[in-house]
């Protein structure tokens, strides 16, 4: 029987297992996880033991999904994250939506990668493994297969879904995320073995897993950031939020990775610093995980617990100890493979280089400022008050119940994305500069090419001085800080530097297919150029929406018949109706219908707040509800996992255009309605361009050469470089 077909068996046999005797599904995933680290300790075993683990954790995931889509509460996990109100792809979807099913799907992705390399040698074929083996057992540890105790079932026939984690998004961001994190970590074994002997499987499996880790990552930060901008615990593209500055430090070490891993199949360029970077990568996928259970910072995500956090900390720590060790023990390895001659460097290697410590400084800045808010927290140093918009606002509004609460949720730290920003940004435009430079040298002598760089970083300088596009364009009108619009002029400066960069490589591109007339080398050079001028168009978009973004209050006082229309912004009209007539989720209510009017075109649609509580406490007016919509930092202090808001969008090219309706007695029809309520328009102008850089990016990461096949058992470092070399 071959390996995939015992797979899928084992995968079948599994499932109907679980399903059948759910009670049994913790001690068969420690059985899997011995199978696993046994099978790591002894390559023969791999072959007839590995696709048989790959295929009962396949089954255990597909049984724990059947038993939520089927509503089964004897199962814990089935009764703490869903609900037999919820959608179909909802319930499926909380297979990721709660802590033990999500370490379940990361050891499953992991196990999946450590198959792949079953047949090198060293740490290469057994690191992987022995990670998966690391996350079956905290899986096992965490109970996915436990029974709900009796005390809980008969208090409540489940406790639901978190509100915020109801959308459609959910579906695809988590599982993009947790396969990046899978694939992140996977060349950390083969790491290991260049670090302490200077070649080995490294060649192969950095930059197949690399590439793969580095365009889903990519995907699952697009997808969370068009969830980020439905959810007003976000309200915004990226806010350096605890979790995403996490996953910006992987993306950020996987990029500078890249930039590195063709070199070094074909020379070994960098040979001890692209696999510390890659161990780093992978140390930074278990610290992300961690993050994002922690309660330490304050976070706007909603998958915060106090379970699963310890063993990812333990995994990163474990990597960093071993990563420390094989440095310092492989300081004195050869130069490269015997016989290899030293090829010149030259400017081209200089700039992939600088592209490499940029990449890497900005994920280590990225890094640095995580850390530090952890230390400010647990020091307990007090917050700055540039720190904590709207706070002195809501204090004049606060309840005297609220005001501890509220002042201890405006104390904890998060990352310090303001100063984050000002180090971030030179780093922005430095790349730029480099990247066009690294392009335009192929396009033209170097002489000229070094003029016009230098040139162009003159320019950038200045506009950084006295500002360009962003700020000249920045009214007062939308939701900046005053530490954002104190660097719109290195916001400006950061996108011409990306606009020389998208030109210099467009420039190349054609160039490169003119000169050999091959449509071929659209593969190639048609990839990169997509790959670097989407993340320009993408950034231009995000920091467009950024800095330009308006809002508008409507204030609607007690007694305004519904059927009135307000005007908004764009010489538009809105009015907002109850409307309670959609089906709920989960016991969520209060659906309030929009209706927008531009000249004679009419867009009606809803806008949701879903509420478990009841009547929302303390709203005593509309300045309580704009602070909510406008400010993420007070959005979590209100919010709890029964409440959320989504606004009505209208999307178009130019822009965004966002309605957001607040509860309020009046819309819920409620007798106390002589509260004045509010509506806020928020409008985020060239938004599209970043779901067009995106895709353009992801689509040219998929047209670029994969890197070469997997080395069978036996091959030597010497021999893989040769055949990169001739593949090169």
């Amino acid at each position: 029987m071959s390996s995939s077909l015992a797979g899928l068996c084992a995968a079948l046999s599994a499932c109907a297992l679980l399903w059948l005797w759910p009670s049994l599904g913790n001690g068969v995933l420690w059985a899997v996880a011995a199978l696993i680290a046994l099978g790591a300790l002894r390559p023969g075993l791999r072959l007839p033991g590995w696709p048989l683990a790959l295929g009962v954790l396949c089954g255990a995931c597909l049984a724990l999904a059947l038993h939520l889509v089927a509503d089964h509460f004897q199962l814990r996990y089935a009764w703490l994250y869903s609900s037999a109100a919820l959608p179909a792809y909802l319930k499926f979807s909380n297979l990721w939506g709660g802590d033990e099913g999500t370490v379940l799907l990361l050891a499953t992705f992991c196990m999946v990668a450590a198959l792949g390399g079953r047949q090198l040698d060293g740490w290469a074929g057994r690191g992987m493994a022995l990670i998966a083996a690391w996350y079956v057992a905290t899986a096992a540890w965490l109970g996915p297969f436990s029974a709900t105790p009796a005390d809980w079932l008969a208090h409540q026939p489940s406790q639901g879904m978190n509100a915020h984690l109801q959308t459609f998004w959910m579906s695809f961001h988590a599982p993009l995320i947790l396969c990046a994190y899978a694939w992140a970590l996977a060349p950390a074994g083969a790491a290991l073995g260049a670090l302490g002997q200077g070649g080995s499987a490294y060649a192969w499996v950095m930059p197949r897993y690399s590439r793969r880790a580095w365009l889903v990552l990519s995907a699952g930060i697009g997808a969370g950031m068009a969830w980020a901008m439905e959810d007003f615990t976000f309200g915004q593209l990226w806010h350096w939020d605890p979790v995403q500055t996490s996953a910006f430090v992987i993306w950020a070490l996987l990029g500078a990775v890249l930039h590195g891993a063709r070199r070094w199949r074909a020379d070994g360029a960098n040979r001890r610093l692209l696999p510390l970077l890659s161990l780093l990568a992978a140390a930074m996928a278990c610290v992300a995980m961690a993050v994002t259970r922690s309660t330490v910072l304050a976070s706007s995500h909603r998958y915060i617990g106090t379970t699963s956090w310890l063993s990812h900390l333990a995994l990163a720590l474990i990597l960093l100890i071993l990563a420390a060790v094989y440095l310092v023990a492989g300081r004195h390895a050869q130069a490269g493979p015997p016989g290899e001659k030293t090829r010149r460097r030259g400017p081209s290697d200089w700039t992939l280089d600088v592209a490499i410590y940029l990449f890497a400084g900005t994920g280590l800045l990225a890094l640095g400022a995580l850390v530090q808010a952890h230390l400010y927290e647990w020091l307990g140093l007090e917050r700055p008050s540039e720190l904590k918009p709207f706070f002195e606002t809501l204090t004049a509004w606060a309840t005297t119940q609220e005001m501890d609460s509220l002042r201890r949720a405006f104390d904890q730290w998060d990352v310090n994305g303001y100063g984050l920003a000002r180090w971030l940004l030179p780093l922005l435009g430095a790349l730029g500069l480099i990247g066009g430079y690294s392009f335009l040298r192929r396009c033209v002598r170097p002489r000229p090419a070094l003029l016009a760089t230098l040139a162009m970083a003159g320019v950038m300088l200045w506009i950084g001085w006295r500002g360009g596009w962003l700020s000249a364009g920045y009214n007062g009108e939308g939701m900046l800080s005053q530490s954002v619009v104190a660097v719109l002029p290195w916001l400006d400066a950061a996108l011409l530097g990306g606009a020389f960069l998208m030109g210099c490589c467009l420039l190349w591109g054609v160039l490169s297919l003119w000169r050999s007339r091959r449509l071929g080398n659209l593969r190639y050079s048609g990839g990169l150029a997509l790959v670097h001028g989407g993340a320009v168009i993408a950034l231009v978009g995000g920091l467009a929406a950024t800095a330009l973004n308006t809002y508008q209050q409507i204030s609607i006082t007690p007694g305004t018949s519904f059927e009135q229309w307000h005007a908004v912004i764009g010489g538009m009209q809105v009015r907002v109706l109850p409307d309670t007539r959609r089906p709920d989720f989960s016991g969520y209510h209060a659906v309030a219908k929009v209706e927008l009017r531009d000249g004679d075109r009419t867009l009606a649609g809803h806008a949701l707040f879903q509420d478990s509580r009841g009547n929302p406490p303390a709203y005593q007016g509309p300045v309580r509800q704009l602070c909510e919509i406008l400010d993420y930092h007070y959005a979590r202090f209100a919010s709890d996992r029964g409440y959320v808001l989504h606004p009505f969008i209208v999307r178009g090219w130019s822009g965004d255009l966002q309605v957001w309706v607040p509860a309020s007695a009046r819309l819920l029809k409620q007798p106390d309605d002589e509260i004045e309520s509010v509506v806020v328009v928020r409008r985020y102008p060239f938004l599209s361009l970043v779901w067009v850089g995106l895709l353009a990016m992801l689509f040219g990461a998929l047209l670029l050469p994969a890197g070469g096949a997997l080395p069978k058992r036996g091959h030597t470092a010497s021999d893989g470089i040769s055949e990169a070399v001739s593949q090169s």
